[in-house]
């Protein structure tokens, strides 16, 4: 600190630009040591999964490991065995207002805009409101604990529904037909 006292404040401002230079060299260096240690384990991993420090076992369980067709040891990426379908609701009242989403397992309907589908202008329809799913080529329609309740044909629902084919579901305010 003396010595900088005896500095002139140019000198002393390019030792502190040195010193600010040299910290950010050291900084940017442990960045890249840590970004190359960790993609060289990655690429570990791969090479060997066995000697990742995870269970084998469990990596047969998350990669859908098969030897059908494969040698041994090889493992694939799990299938989504979830059916695709499509999903339908039309407003009763108003015909051309119409909702629908398509190529996924299950559906989920609501006010906030992540869902699936989307009611935005019915504040009766609560952010997450209720899921349609399809099973074994049943379509099920389930309430999420929704303020308002959902309601099947009439009917409020509190379990897991079945549906068929233009059965009504109403969601909030509004009465829809349901189309799959």
């Amino acid at each position: 600190m003396s010595m900088l006292l005896l500095m002139t404040n140019a000198e002393a401002a390019k030792t502190l630009s040195l010193v600010a230079w040299v910290v950010t060299f050291f900084i940017v260096l442990n960045i890249g040591v840590f970004l190359y240690t960790v993609i060289r384990n990655k690429i570990a991993e791969k090479k060997n999964p066995s000697e990742s420090g995870t269970n084998p076992a469990v990596n047969h369980a998350l990669l859908n490991y098969s030897e059908e067709n494969n040698a041994p040891g090889v493992f694939q990426k799990a299938k989504d065995t979830t059916p695709k379908w499509s999903l339908g609701l039309t407003d009763l009242s108003n015909p051309e207002r119409a909702f629908s989403a398509s190529g996924k397992g299950e559906y989920l309907v609501g006010r906030k805009a992540q869902n699936d589908i989307c009611i935005p202008d019915d504040g009766y329809v609560s952010g997450v409101h209720c899921k349609f799913e399809k099973e074994n080529d049943t379509v099920y329609v389930t309430d999420m604990e929704s303020s308002n309740g959902t309601k099947v044909n009439g009917t409020k629902i509190k379990e897991k529904t079945a549906l068929a084919e233009n059965d009504i579901v109403r969601i909030g305010k509004v009465e829809y037909k349901v189309t799959f």
